[in-house]
């Protein structure tokens, strides 16, 4: 089966379709003269101001430490929860999973554990998030003297 494209209706489209091909827009471009200014809204944006669109809309506002204060209480969350789950409640519940999933004990104990992990790396990091929102913050940074000992210049 071959393709074959469906014309434009009533003409529409040729016009349009010539111009890209002879590289006219069919529209002419005004230059702005010297003695013409342009206003700031019609300025391109500065490069600190393009770089601050790029980011997401949370580290948009205001600097602080919620992203660190999430990669720390993930961690924490990772640590702290899967010790919990290998030590005894990934057993408990494992046995409550025994009653709804087909599986061999040891499979249900890892099942767990698991999911006793991925619940504690959430709530954690959800705490570590507001936590470093709250204590985390951008300081100017500390001015330190060069305390490097001066080279005496040797005696001949």
């Amino acid at each position: 089966m071959t393709y074959v494209p469906i014309p434009p209706q009533d003409g529409q489209g040729d016009d349009e379709e010539a111009a890209a091909l002879s590289g006219d827009s069919g529209e002419e471009v005004q230059e702005p003269s010297q003695g013409e200014q342009s206003s700031p809204e019609e300025q391109p944006p500065s490069p600190a101001d393009a770089a601050t669109a790029k980011l997401p809309p949370e580290a948009q506002g205001e600097i602080h430490g919620g992203p660190l204060g999430c990669c720390l209480g993930v961690t924490v969350g990772l640590l702290l929860s899967t010790l919990l789950g290998v030590l005894g409640f990934g057993h408990n519940f494992a046995f409550l999973l025994s009653f709804v999933l087909p599986f061999n004990p040891l499979t249900l104990v890892r099942i767990a554990t698991g999911c006793i992990t991925v619940a504690g790396a959430i709530i954690v990091g959800f705490v570590g998030w507001k936590v470093g929102k709250r204590f985390y913050r951008e300081y100017e940074p500390p001015v330190i003297k060069d305390r490097r000992r001066k080279s005496k210049p040797k005696e001949v």
